[in-house]
C-alpha cells in the first residue's frame, strides 16, 4: 500500500511547500470575467488584491469555480502510475464549497486508486495543517483508515473567525445570509464571520473596529489554551502587512509563551471575503498528533 495526499492551494500552501511535504498540489481556478487564472500559479496574492481594486471600476466580480474532476482524475491516474494505491483528497469546507460532495459522487470513476474525500470544515490554515499531518502520517506508512481518524481529531479542535469590510462578497456567493445571530439585522460596523463545528460559516456579530475584533478573537483562543493539548494560532490577512504586525504584536503581548504564524489570505478565499479582511484560526499543533501516533 501507498498512500498519497492531494489538496488544492485554497489549503494555503504554496508549491515548494507541496514537494517538500510530500503533498500532490493542485492550483485552485480564480476568474475575473472570462479570464481565468490559477492561485499561486500565475496569480500571487498580492497581483490578485490588486485585480480586485482594478476590477472594481470595471465592475468584474472574481469567482472561484471547483477544481474539474477531469483534473482530478488526471492527477490520480498520474499518482497511480508511481505505484500509489490510495490518495486521501483533502477539500475546502463543505460550507463553502460543494468540491468534497462532487468528489465523492464521481470517485467511482477513478479507478486507478482508491479515493478518500476528506471535508476539512475549514480553509487555509486549518485546512492546510490537515493536509501536512495526512501527508507526514502518510509518509510514515500509516493506514488511509488511520490518517483519517487523526484527521477528525485535528479538525475537531479547529476555530476560524474573520472581520470582513463588507458582507457583500459572501451575499454574491451564497455562503452567509445577509442577517447576524439569531436572523437578526447586521448591527454597523464590519461583520465577524466565523465556522461552525460543520464547516459552515455564520455571521457572528459586528465591530465597529479591527481592534475590537481582534480582542474578541483573542478571548476565545484564551480557552482553547487553558486546555491540556498544544495549540497552534495563525493570523490571517487579505494584503494587510501594516494591521498584520499590529495584530500580532497585540496578540503575542497578550500570550507571550504563543508562537503566532502569519499567512495571506489567497485568492480562492478572498473571492469570499474581499480585500480588507483579517482573521485569526487555531487548532491542537497537528505535529502534536504526529507524536502520539509515533508513540504507538
Amino acid at each position: 500500500m501507498k498512500v498519497a495526499v492531494l489538496t488544492d492551494t485554497s489549503a494555503g500552501i504554496e508549491f515548494v511547500e507541496a514537494k517538500q511535504q510530500q503533498i500532490t498540489l493542485l492550483a485552485a481556478p480564480i476568474m475575473f470575467g472570462n479570464r481565468q487564472y490559477h492561485e499561486y500559479q500565475d496569480l500571487p496574492t498580492a497581483d490578485y488584491y490588486r485585480l480586485l481594486r482594478l476590477a472594481k471600476s470595471k465592475k468584474l466580480v472574481p469567482t472561484a469555480p471547483q477544481i474539474s474532476m477531469k483534473m482530478v482524475h488526471q492527477t490520480c491516474d498520474e499518482l497511480s502510475a508511481t505505484g500509489v494505491t490510495d490518495v486521501i483528497v483533502i477539500g475546502p469546507s463543505l460550507g463553502i464549497s460543494g468540491f468534497v460532495n462532487t468528489l465523492a459522487a464521481y470517485a467511482e470513476n477513478i479507478t486507478s486508486l482508491h479515493v478518500w474525500p476528506w471535508d476539512s470544515r475549514g480553509i487555509l490554515t486549518t485546512m492546510g495543517d490537515q493536509a501536512r499531518l495526512a501527508a507526514t502520517l502518510a509518509v510514515q506508512g500509516t493506514t488511509p483508515r488511520e490518517i483519517l481518524e487523526q484527521l477528525k481529531r485535528l479538525r475537531d479542535t479547529t476555530h476560524s473567525a474573520f472581520v470582513v469590510d463588507s458582507i457583500k462578497p459572501l451575499l454574491r456567493t451564497g455562503e452567509v445570509n445577509g442577517h447576524g445571530p439569531g436572523n437578526a439585522p447586521l448591527l454597523p460596523g464590519k461583520p465577524i464571520l466565523v465556522f461552525e463545528s460543520s464547516g459552515k460559516m455564520r455571521v457572528a456579530g459586528s465591530a465597529l473596529r479591527l481592534k475590537g475584533a481582534m480582542s474578541d478573537f483573542l478571548d476565545d483562543l484564551a480557552a482553547a489554551l487553558a486546555e491540556a493539548v498544544p495549540v497552534k494560532a495563525t493570523i490571517l490577512n487579505a494584503n494587510q502587512p501594516e494591521t498584520t504586525a499590529q495584530w500580532l504584536a497585540t496578540a503575542q503581548k497578550r500570550f507571550p509563551s504563543v508562537k503566532f504564524d502569519v499567512a495571506e489570505i489567497g485568492p480562492s478565499f478572498g473571492v469570499h471575503v474581499g480585500d480588507g479582511a483579517m482573521g485569526l484560526a487555531w487548532s491542537q499543533d497537528y505535529q502534536s498528533l504526529i507524536s502520539v501516533e509515533n508513540e504507538k
